[in-house]
């Protein structure tokens, strides 16, 4: 990106250096410095100056506001004028003494010294438009994109304040229930749910953490909850992995489907199981819960606001890199999720 964001410093120098001066050596340059040298260093300094006054001014004034446009329109039209008035100065050396470059052999002498300044301005013109028009064009698209970035990032942040009320809703329900029912364990559950938090605002705000440190959250909770789930209720919760798990996803991306196996799948009175599973194999993350669809469970659960919250980070933070599928049959509630790692 970098040399990209220089290409046209570097295409100034090489115009500047090497092509336009490789240009002006096609004419009789000898001659006009050893008779008309006051010509040659006016000439010389006009084009370049045009150079630089399209580049850095008329291009960029032209894609500017309609004020800036008709003073680059202005500009334009003075480099016209002043390209005229030049090719009126008179040569001191008559013209059938100088030697005729061979690309305008075919022009009659009188008009050698005007055509060969137009020449030289039209092509330094056309040049210096250009890459001013490629620049500008770069510029705008890098704008565009910044202009992007900000509002991603910005979508970022409220679907990120949209989990910390639902997770803290969920885990002092659960607290609550252990406190009311006087559970020796509520204690024990305390100290966990002060890791979650440490854990929360500590990975929350940062872009990516390890794929082991979030399948650890997600252990812990799981944890967490299985003090208010009956006994004869179980959660099977697996982790593979190869190094792959070194590899960075997005934090708090993967509770919102664990949230849901608590709180659409298990039941106060009915025994049952839910599965979770994490495998981050082959650059790739792979991510499956199955759980009971129980009758309270709501119609829409895939389109609840935590789904419809996650789906959107994910387009965000994945976008064509992540295939998530939720489905309903025989009577089990099924995601599955695939985030390509590798960038």
């Amino acid at each position: 990106m970098w040399h990209i964001k220089n290409l046209p410093f570097y295409i100034d120098l090489v115009f500047c250096l090497i092509l336009l001066p490789a240009m002006i050596t096609l004419l009789p340059i000898e001659r006009w410095l050893v008779n008309n040298s006051t010509f040659v260093y006016l000439l010389v300094s006009w084009l370049y100056l045009i150079y630089i006054l399209n580049r850095r001014l008329t291009m960029p004034f032209l894609f500017a506001d309609k004020r800036k446009f008709w003073i680059a329109i202005l500009l334009i039209l003075l480099t016209i004028a002043g390209t005229y008035l030049i090719t009126r100065y008179q040569m001191e050396v008559p013209m059938h003494r100088m030697r005729k470059p061979k690309f305008i052999q075919h022009i009659p002498k009188i008009r050698l010294q005007q055509q060969a300044v137009w020449f030289l301005y039209v092509v330094v013109t056309t040049f210096s438009m250009a890459v001013g028009l490629l620049t500008e064009l770069y510029h705008q698209i890098m704008q565009r994109q910044a202009v992007e970035f900000e509002k991603k990032k910005a979508e970022l942040a409220l679907y990120k304040a949209q989990i910390n009320p639902h997770f803290l809703f969920n885990n002092l329900n659960t607290l609550y229930a252990m406190v009311v029912t006087g559970s020796p364990q509520a204690e024990d559950a305390f100290t966990q749910f002060i890791s979650l938090m440490k854990y929360m605002y500590t990975h929350n705000t940062k872009d990516k953490i390890p794929i082991r440190t979030e399948t650890e959250y997600i252990r812990q909770y799981i944890e967490l909850q299985k003090y208010r789930m009956p006994k004869d209720f179980h959660i099977h919760f697996s982790y593979e992995h190869d190094e792959t798990e070194q590899l960075g996803i997005a934090p708090m991306i993967l509770i919102t489907f664990v949230e849901n196996v608590f709180k659409h799948g298990v039941s106060s009175h009915q025994p049952g199981d839910a599965y979770i599973c994490i495998q981050a194999q082959n650059g790739e993350l792979l991510f499956t819960t199955r759980n009971p669809l129980l009758n309270h469970s709501p119609i829409n659960e895939s389109k609840g606001i935590g789904i419809e919250n996650c789906r959107k980070r994910l387009e965000l933070l994945y976008p064509h890199r992540y295939d998530l599928r939720i489905e309903k049959k025989e009577g089990l509630f099924h995601v599955t999720l695939r985030i390509n790692l590798n960038t």
